[in-house]
């Protein structure tokens, strides 16, 4: 990745976490609770991770590739992977009641759908641009260009990650379930 692009996506990171962790302080005392416990410790979790194709785990579903930059199981409330939409596909409309997703466009030009209280919007997403989806939203993104749509995704859960997908791994399998898509062949590369 270019030094150009680096800063600002390592500065996109940060923030995000700080988002997430001034969340975490003013939750409600009523809600502390329900809050999920994690067992990562901060001392011994992995601290810089890679976005770099030949060291990403890859998921390749039939809407879209999903590389993997850091598992939820490494961290309390978020995980991040790098989204790829080809030219002329899209990811699959879906919903997250647990998850916030903060996405930073990398390359190419899409559109993104957002549909929220009932109402339909649609916004156009290009390079450098810095978007929210906010909880209890479906969405879906479009590649509308000629190179593939390329976004860093991370996902942040207030709430802590549902227990029953511990792991990044643990949630495409319950994806590929849902959609009835086959989970040993999203694990193998397509050209």
């Amino acid at each position: 990745m270019k030094k150009s692009v680096l800063i600002p996506v390592i500065a996109f990171i940060l923030g995000v976490l700080l988002t997430v962790a001034a969340y975490s302080l003013h939750t409600k005392k009523d809600d502390v609770k329900n809050i999920l416990v994690s067992s990562v410790s901060p001392l011994t979790t992995k601290v810089v991770y890679s976005t770099a194709d030949s060291v990403t785990q890859g998921y390749y579903f039939p809407t879209h590739d999903n590389l993997l930059v850091m598992d939820r199981a490494n961290a309390e409330t978020c995980e991040a992977f790098i989204v790829q939409v080809a030219p002329n596909k899209f990811t699959h409309r879906h919903i997250h009641d647990d998850t916030e997703q903060i996405f930073y466009i990398l390359s190419g030009k899409g559109r993104l759908d957002l549909e929220r209280g009932g109402k339909k919007e649609s916004f156009i997403v290009n390079p450098k641009d810095f978007v929210h989806v906010p909880r209890n939203c479906y969405h879906q993104t479009f590649c509308e260009g000629a190179d593939s749509l390329k976004y860093l995704a991370i996902d942040c859960f207030p709430g802590g990650h549902n227990p029953e997908e511990p792991t990044w791994d643990s949630h495409a399998i319950a994806v590929c379930k849902m959609k009835g898509w086959d989970y040993k062949e999203a694990r193998i590369k397509k050209n």
